[in-house]
């Protein structure tokens, strides 16, 4: 596994330094993703998880909850660390977050309500509990919601998921949400902000990224992967779309406009395969017609492309999420998108990583399925998938494509 190890690795040092998923009320958000949590909840800090009766023990049980969630969270999950990155001058990237918030005007990127937006909990000091501390980054008020009502009566005996979800608790457990929560941030960077030098993410895919955080929770069934890569491939391409039409309409450079593109045609290269038919012939057609006018540079109508495609998406969302997948649902995702190797190489880089951590969770899945067993020789070459995309300077689509293919033939 070296090249999938390295590549989640450089998948997590830009998760470090990128932007991570709050808003705060009355700040616009992509989609629905926090429609759900009632107004005026108090937000209680990571603090408010942390004992060792709680989530913060040291001596983790068998099944889940663990009740250690709070500690892999502070030790190895790149969310903890969101706020820090503000004030880090001396990043692996190289970035400059002092640089940046001169180049946005802001005094301080640490106090900047643009900033913290994302890069921690961020709501009205009213809304914060006694144990809330903004240091503590994107913690879990950030994806379960605001704890305030069920914070306490959640640890009682025969207290359901159902009954916290009712008192404010984001709904993580649903597929749908889950990716509307995490994507629209992590896909969503606006252009100024990378104008002024925050790394773009350009290669996001929920379910290898959920992955390598490493999760501190367990998702039931062995076809979870599967549903969580088609679900977040959806919410992923809707925000691709959806920061292509905006660009479009900011008149951006042809540069950031080119690179939305890729993006666009990276998510739509492989989650065609998890639309029906019709779906997606029309998403295809739409692609291209997408491709045709950005290429002559009418943002125009590269604006009102893109926002079809986000239309049509919605549409799709909760049809793929409310689909139940299964081995030969798995095995023939795999098997398209290994059969189109060639098509998808040629549509570029961007595409070409959207099929390789697909294969690897999709392969995971059938691989660990009842009956079924990892094959050395099928995650080996999935290795060589990887390589193939491991320095984008030296991309070679023909590469690539012979790679997708040697390892789809050891698929068993």
């Amino acid at each position: 596994m070296l090249y999938r190890a390295a590549y989640a690795a450089l998948a997590m040092l830009l998760l470090g330094i990128l932007a991570f998923g709050w808003r705060p009320a009355g700040v616009a958000t992509p989609g629905a993703a926090h429609a759900q949590t009632p107004p005026n909840l108090k937000y209680t800090g990571a603090a408010s998880c942390a004992a060792s009766n709680c989530h913060g023990s040291t001596k983790p049980k068998p099944d889940y909850p663990k009740l250690n969630e709070n500690i892999v969270w502070a030790q190895k999950d790149q969310h903890a660390k969101a706020h820090a990155t503000l004030t880090n001058e001396k990043l692996k990237s190289g970035v400059s977050p002092s640089k940046i918030a001169g180049e946005l005007k802001l005094a301080k990127a640490e106090t900047s309500e643009r900033c913290l937006a994302c890069h921690a909990v961020n709501p009205p000091a009213a809304l914060r509990g006694p144990k809330f501390d903004i240091t503590d980054g994107v913690h879990c008020d950030g994806c379960h919601g605001p704890a305030e009502k069920w914070l306490e009566p959640h640890a009682e005996k025969g207290w359901t998921h159902e009954q916290s979800v009712k008192l404010g608790m984001y709904d993580t457990k649903n597929f749908l949400l889950r990716a509307e929560k995490c994507v629209s941030c992590h896909l969503q960077i606006d252009h100024d902000l990378v104008a002024a030098g925050h790394p773009d993410l350009l290669a996001f895919e929920l379910a290898t990224f959920s992955a390598n955080m490493p999760p501190h929770w367990r998702d039931k069934g062995p076809w979870a992967d599967t549903k969580a890569w088609a679900t977040g491939q959806v919410i992923s391409l809707r925000e691709a779309a959806r920061q292509l039409a905006a660009r479009a309409k900011a008149s951006v450079s042809p540069k950031l406009l080119e690179e939305a593109l890729r993006k666009v045609q990276g998510h739509a290269a492989v989650v065609k395969y998890a639309l029906a038919p019709e779906a997606a012939k029309a998403l295809e057609q739409e692609v291209v017609a997408l491709a045709d006018v950005v290429g002559k540079g009418d943002k125009a109508a590269a604006a009102a492309t893109a926002t079809k495609v986000v239309t049509a998406m919605n549409q799709e969302a909760a049809r793929v999420a409310g689909r139940e997948y299964d081995q030969p649902a798995t095995r023939k995702l795999i098997q398209s998108i290994a059969g189109d190797a060639d098509g998808i190489a040629a549509t570029g880089l961007r595409a070409a990583e959207q099929a390789a951590m697909a294969l690897d969770r999709l392969y995971n899945a059938y691989a660990k399925a009842p009956g079924n067993k990892p094959d050395k020789a099928a995650s080996d070459a999935l290795d060589r998938v990887f390589g193939a995309i491991e320095n984008p300077a030296k991309y070679d689509p023909k590469q690539f494509a012979a790679e997708v293919k040697a390892f789809e033939k050891n698929v068993k």
